[in-house]
């Protein structure tokens, strides 16, 4: 597909590409949405992979929080070389607003659910000898440390084969502030749980990962916010202009 100044022009959220020269590559685009997709599965899926009931704990899982996102822009990316630009522009709007407002109440729901275990583990561990007898007994002082950072250590690798093949789709996408921002913050959060895992003793584990899980979940909300702001805004010009 050639793509010459001002003929492709693709919106998601608060991530506009304008091609102006050379060649869209289908392939590796198509790849970098599909490592994304790989992503958000396996943190989805990461306590099976595991096989434990309680592990990896919330920070795992809510990485598929920032990588929905992603997945989504870069979906609204792919779908844009087979569906017609003015349909595209009028169902995305629509779409992405519904989408995006409950990304928001559902992030902060999982703020809230990541919050209340956190206190809950502090309080147990602190409250020695029963409480913190209990918060071994539940299984929250043997997180499965080893098994997190081999996910975690997957899901950046894919990440980053994500991230190279993007520019080779096409230059322009790393002129885009809005999906480069989007990128770094998925790695930076994959970064903070990895980082949270492993600055304290194994018995701590639970607890710096339902910090981490808030963190993420932080970012999401803050990413999802823009997004609902930036599609309003984006419906309301399509209403403008026809």
């Amino acid at each position: 597909m050639s793509v010459n100044a001002g003929e492709m022009s693709v919106k998601a959220g608060p991530v506009s590409v304008r091609a102006g020269v050379g060649e869209l590559r289908k392939i590796p685009l198509i790849l970098a949405l599909a490592l994304i997709v790989v992503c958000v599965m396996i943190e989805l899926s990461s306590a099976a992979f595991l096989q434990v009931a309680d592990a990896p704990g919330l920070g795992i899982p809510y990485l598929a929080l920032v990588d929905g996102i992603l997945a989504y822009t870069l979906g609204l990316m792919v779908l844009s070389l087979v569906v017609p630009p003015h349909l595209q522009a009028k169902l995305q709007g629509i779409v992405s607003v519904i989408l995006a407002f409950f990304f928001v109440l559902g992030a902060i729901i999982l703020i809230f659910v990541a919050l209340a275990k956190l206190l809950l583990m502090v309080g147990l561990f602190f409250a020695f000898p029963f409480g913190t007898a209990a918060y071994f007994a539940i299984g929250w002082g043997s997180f499965p440390r080893g098994g997190a950072a081999a996910i975690l250590s997957l899901l950046m690798l894919l990440k980053i084969g994500a991230s190279i093949c993007l520019p080779i789709a096409h230059q322009l996408f790393l002129k885009n502030k809005g999906l480069i921002l989007l990128i770094l913050t998925s790695l930076v959060a994959g970064i903070i749980v990895s980082f949270l895992h492993g600055i304290v003793p194994g018995p701590l584990v639970s607890i710096t990962d339902a910090l981490a899980a808030i963190i993420v979940g932080i970012l999401a909300l803050i990413w999802a916010i823009v997004v609902l702001i930036a599609s309003i805004v984006g419906v309301v010009q399509a209403l403008t202009t026809t």
